[in-house]
């Protein structure tokens, strides 16, 4: 397969600094660059090729967010239980079903056009800024930031590690999580069945998933942002994985040449997203991302 090496190695960098701002988008950006900048005709090698880039953004992003004290780890294991099955059932579906360049072409664009409404109506709808959960969780989001953004001092440091994510309570039914002195509670079968679900429709379109996961732990599951951007990267890791896996077990031919030069790529954008993402406040973050997802998802349907 011929494709610009050079271009191959900018967008992934763009794509991995996205991916590792960790409120989604980075999975289709690197979708997009393989469709329309690089050419590459075989959808379902670019499903494949975009969760590599999607964990390798991970495997260095996730560490950053952790010395940061921004993963709410009974959250993300909660979600990883459902979220393998999701990835395997995804891909086999997406291998019987969307092998086609149109048909893919179309969901993709379609779903990404969904998701970026619901991202603006966050962000900006007077409705949703009226839901008390969700205040309660903005105002979490807006202490921890400023704390975390005085943390290179002593007392700044001490203040970080006190309003940090801290498990108070942990049963089937219900688990419990002291946020910025705030309690936040959320159902483990309930992310387990969003993990499934997620990884599903992720693992079908070749992404994460991180766009679907970061509204459903900010705006179902009402965790502040601020933590969820860590704990949605963090908890896709296992079902990237595993969907990667079940795409070369069905057959799918891999270009490791195009992997190998866009890696590299993806690894310096992701190193700089953690930096970036702690010092954008929430709502600018959210009408960033879905000014990305809207153009995108036009592009693909029309």
């Amino acid at each position: 397969m011929e494709f610009n090496p050079y271009l191959a190695f900018g967008w992934s960098m763009f794509a991995g600094f996205i991916m590792a701002m960790g409120a989604g988008g980075g999975g289709i950006l690197a979708g997009i660059g393989h469709i329309s900048v690089l050419g590459i005709g075989d959808p379902n090698m670019i499903k494949v090729v975009n969760q590599i880039l999607e964990f390798a953004s991970r495997v260095f992003s996730v560490p950053m967010y952790h010395r940061q004290r921004r993963l709410i780890w009974p959250l993300a294991i909660s979600f990883g239980i459902g979220a393998p099955l999701g990835a395997i059932a995804g891909a086999w579906f997406s291998k019987q079903y969307l092998s086609d360049m149109e048909s893919y072409k179309t969901v993709f664009g379609a779903l990404v056009a969904l998701v970026a409404a619901r991202v603006l109506y966050e962000g900006w709808a007077s409705g949703a800024k009226k839901n008390a959960r969700l205040q309660k969780a903005n105002a979490a989001s807006d202490r921890l930031r400023k704390a975390y953004d005085k943390e290179r001092g002593s007392v700044g440091a001490s203040q970080a590690e006190a309003l940090g994510p801290r498990s108070v309570h942990i049963s089937w039914r219900r688990v419990t999580i002291d946020c910025s002195g705030e309690p936040f509670s959320f159902n483990p079968t309930a992310a387990a069945a969003g993990g499934f679900a997620i990884s599903f429709v992720g693992s079908s379109i070749g992404v994460g998933g991180g766009f679907l996961v970061a509204p459903f732990m900010a705006s179902i599951l009402l965790f502040p942002m601020f933590l969820v951007v860590g704990t949605a990267l963090v908890a896709l890791m296992v079902p990237l994985f595993v969907s990667v896996v079940t795409y070369i077990l069905l057959q799918v031919q891999v270009d490791w040449w195009l992997v190998g030069i866009e890696v590299p790529g993806i690894i310096l954008g992701s190193l700089l997203g953690p930096v970036v993402n702690r010092r954008m406040n929430e709502k600018a973050l959210k009408t960033f991302v879905a000014i990305i997802l809207v153009g995108i998802g036009i592009y693909y349907v029309f």
